[in-house]
């Protein structure tokens, strides 16, 4: 036992040298600057992550999807299941995405009024065009021609010059495709009352166009009047001064008759 006390005792004088201490603080930190520190992350932060990788899978498959729908339905005709679509997505970004100003805009409805009649000339062609689908082909064109005439009433305060070359054009292009519907033969119709109610939405529309030209050409008269009319009152004014002055001035002067002595 005292043996061991001893030993004990004798452990406790034992120490390092400041030589040895060096050592062992540089072989420490060559150690940590060496090895690589593994980062726990907390499941709070895995979740996060976890949470933001299924988003954006979700919304590349949505955008995926979206953009192929969109594709398939560009070619979509009255009567098919992505027509709407096609109507109410596809042409509603196309719209926001042309411009703000009022010709910008107007070029854009042309172009859908344009499509919905071709829209029907394509029914009629391929032996398509039912009554059903001539009813939805109808609703949509009705509802881009008034979007056209709202645009045109904006657009012929501005320049009516363009808003007459408009409806010059679309009235063009309204009447080749009733040409084009009138020509198709009625054995190519799968519904008897098709042709004949493709032929009058066409004719509505021809109508609405034909009736905003004459309000746009009856405007730029009314406006001509009232310029013309303001231009007489001042020239007729000085008209009749310089008249009252050339008169003064011209008038000759009476001279006192002499009496003549008997």
């Amino acid at each position: 036992m005292e043996h061991k006390l001893a030993k004990l005792k004798t452990l406790k004088n034992i120490t390092l040298t400041d030589e040895e201490r060096n050592l062992m603080r540089a072989h420490a930190a060559r150690i940590i600057m060496t090895s690589p520190v593994l980062v726990t992350d907390s499941f709070f932060k895995r979740g996060v992550q976890h949470g933001l990788r299924i988003a954006l899978s979700s919304m590349l498959f949505v955008v995926f999807i979206a953009g192929s729908v969109s594709a398939v339905a560009k070619n979509a005709l009255p009567g098919d299941p992505l027509y709407s679509f096609k109507l109410n997505v596809n042409e509603e970004v196309k719209g926001l995405l042309v411009g703000t100003t009022p010709a910008e805009k107007l070029a854009f409805q042309q172009s859908r009024v344009e499509t919905r009649v071709k829209e029907i000339q394509t029914l009629a062609e391929t032996n398509s065009l039912t009554q059903a689908k001539q009813q939805i082909a109808e609703k949509a064109l009705n509802s881009n021609v008034s979007d056209l005439s709202a645009n045109l009433s904006t657009l012929s305060d501005q320049s009516p010059n363009t808003a007459l070359t408009v409806t010059a054009s679309l009235q063009q292009t309204l009447k080749a495709n009733k040409t084009a519907i009138q020509n198709t033969p009625d054995s190519t119709i799968s519904d008897d009352t098709g042709k004949a109610d493709a032929l009058k939405t066409v004719d509505a529309a021809l109508l609405k166009v034909s009736n905003q030209e004459v309000q746009i050409i009856s405007k730029e008269i009314d406006s001509i009047n009232k310029a013309v009319t303001t231009v007489p009152d001042s020239a007729s004014a000085s008209l009749s001064t310089d008249t009252s002055s050339t008169a003064t001035t011209q008038t000759p002067a009476t001279k006192p008759v002499t009496p003549i002595a008997p």
